[in-house]
């Protein structure tokens, strides 16, 4: 579990265009009035417990580059990379009695819809490249369902579709507004647009706010390998000079010790490990390879041996290490080759052995 690493504010030290926030929150697009009741008491909420704040910047260190990254090329608000410190700390084992799982906390029918693996060995819930796509495609289904409308589609993420069709047609009926502030909708979901709107105000103006932010750097902090052989977690971290742990907390998706058999995986290591992991990975298939050629070899050499070796019949005196020397062999080969279990010999014994 990742959980809140304590790391001091004033450790990092980045201008603004190397730190994240800044330039993250000049693309913020969710145009909310902040003065709203419920998301000044959230404001007000968040303010008193400025450890909560920090554990989620430092939880969402490791990830949010690439979420954001992510937003961008859909040309989606950049607050949405914010959701996942609403849905789980930005915890991307955060798991619910419901059944929703990873940083975006993805239901198993979500899942499902957006081809999702799921299995004993993998759980791409919990892989942050495989649910932040899913999430954001689902967001934007959303969008387009609720006529561009991103508090109804935010609404919908958390309570679903269909409660929030149910809300709006109540209030249609009854000649209210359809707004998501007017509409009667679970309270879990009516907490969750003001804690979005609160934390992306206090992002965007931490000054204003009083608060300082742990800097997340405006660059990758991981990157990734395709593994297409099943490898052991900890062999991984040694060919990377990392630890298992930092392997596991950055492949969450893992369930098990070992990576899924017959399955392409795409490895997250950090950033300055990569180099290291993929020369091992290549010394390593060289190996493999090597190995393979020696084996492939042997199996042809006794069709092709017939024609550079004679049989030699065993002379009293003779004993393994003298034939071995006089025939430019070894011990080894000559009893692997006649498929002797004992070094002695016997008169008058038949050997197989190279010409000299």
């Amino acid at each position: 579990m990742l959980g809140w690493i304590n790391i001091p504010a004033q450790t990092f030290h980045l201008s603004d265009e190397q730190n994240l926030w800044p330039v993250m929150s000049q693309h913020f697009k969710i145009a909310e009035d902040v003065r709203h009741t419920d998301v000044q008491h959230q404001i007000d909420t968040d303010l008193r417990h400025p450890k909560y704040i920090h554990r989620l910047t430092v939880n969402a260190r490791p990830y949010l580059y690439y979420v954001y990254q992510e937003t961008e090329k859909k040309h989606l608000p950049a607050e949405l990379a914010l959701l996942p410190m609403i849905e789980s700390d930005y915890i991307p084992h955060g798991y619910s009695r419901k059944g929703a799982d990873g940083l975006w906390q993805l239901m198993p029918s979500t899942a499902n819809d957006y081809g999702i693996k799921m299995n004993a060995w993998y759980d791409g819930r919990r892989s942050t490249a495989v649910s932040t796509q899913a999430a954001l495609n689902f967001l934007s289904y959303l969008y387009q369902l609720f006529n561009h409308n991103w508090l109804l589609a935010l609404a919908a993420y958390n309570a679903g579709p269909g409660t929030v069709m149910e809300a709006i047609h109540y209030n249609q009926a009854r000649g209210r507004p359809t707004n998501f502030w007017a509409l009667p909708l679970p309270k879990q979901t009516k907490e969750y647009i003001p804690k979005l709107i609160a934390i992306a105000a206090i992002i965007q103006h931490p000054h204003t706010y009083g608060v300082r932010l742990a800097p997340v750097p405006n660059k990758p902090v991981t990157s990734t390998v395709t593994l297409k052989k099943q490898m052991h977690l900890k062999t991984i971290a040694t060919m990377a000079h990392t630890t298992v742990n930092t392997v596991k907390k950055l492949n969450p998706a893992l369930r098990r010790q070992v990576t899924p058999p017959h399955q392409t995986l795409t490895l997250v290591l950090p950033a300055e490990k990569k180099t290291t992991f993929v020369k091992h990975l290549a010394a390593r298939k060289q190996l493999r390879d090597a190995i393979a050629a020696v084996a492939v070899a042997a199996k042809k050499k006794p069709s092709s041996a017939q024609h550079h070796e004679h049989t030699y019949t065993v002379r009293r005196g003779d004993n393994l290490h003298e034939l071995a020397a006089e025939f430019h062999t070894t011990t080894y080969h000559i009893m692997e080759h006649n498929h002797l279990k004992t070094v002695e010999l016997s008169i008058g014994q038949h050997l197989r052995l190279p010409n000299a």
